[in-house]
């Protein structure tokens, strides 16, 4: 096998398969614990809701709405989701490395922009189903609001990485072409 050949062979890398097989099961951890939530009464979840506003209020010396902090739970819950998925897509994408003809920078663009995707799909299909699942719950009901709170702070998240990711780019390709026209500056007089 001549060396062309070998460097056009994708790197398997065992820890990234690793590290990947963790963030997939934390992703299926949270959202078993998202739909036990969910699968919990009317009456229980206004109980835990209760006692939460309660400890606030004792901790912190201040008033919480009920109905606010439940929001801010269910942002809270797929803030989460959506980053487990979207380190679990980076992962995912880095067990098995094929050798790419373009820029390092432009691949992380574009893989970002997969990444981002991927989690909001996943984040977006699983408020859907534990709003569908909640018609079946006693004393608890399915709202849209809640699928739109959901989606909300995960997208607020992705569009926040989006930008940290994209001047990170920027920067690094002034880097690169401030290196490069220093290079062709320092041929040239010689």
């Amino acid at each position: 096998m001549s060396l062309t050949q070998e460097e056009k062979k994708a790197i398997f890398h065992p820890l990234y398969f690793l590290f990947a097989l963790i963030m997939w099961s934390l992703v299926l951890g949270w959202l078993a614990v998202i739909f036990s939530l969910s699968s919990e009464s009317g009456e229980a979840s206004s109980m835990r809701s209760s006692d939460m506003v309660r400890r606030i209020s004792e901790t912190f010396h201040l008033y919480v709405n009920e109905d606010f902090l439940r929001h801010c739970a269910h942002v809270f819950e797929y803030i989460v989701l959506s980053v487990l998925c979207y380190i679990a897509m980076f992962a995912t994408n880095h067990v098995k490395v094929a050798p790419f003809s373009g820029s390092m920078l432009e691949k992380l663009k574009n893989d970002n922009e997969v990444y981002i995707a991927v989690a909001l799909w996943i984040t977006a299909l699983a408020a859907a189903a534990d709003e569908y699942h909640q018609i079946f719950v006693p004393g608890r009901a399915s709202r849209l609001l809640d699928v739109f709170l959901d989606l909300a702070g995960a997208f607020v998240l992705m569009l926040i990485i989006r930008i940290v990711v994209s001047i990170y780019v920027y920067v690094k390709n002034k880097k690169e072409m401030v290196g490069m026209i220093a290079a062709e500056t320092h041929m040239e007089e010689m």
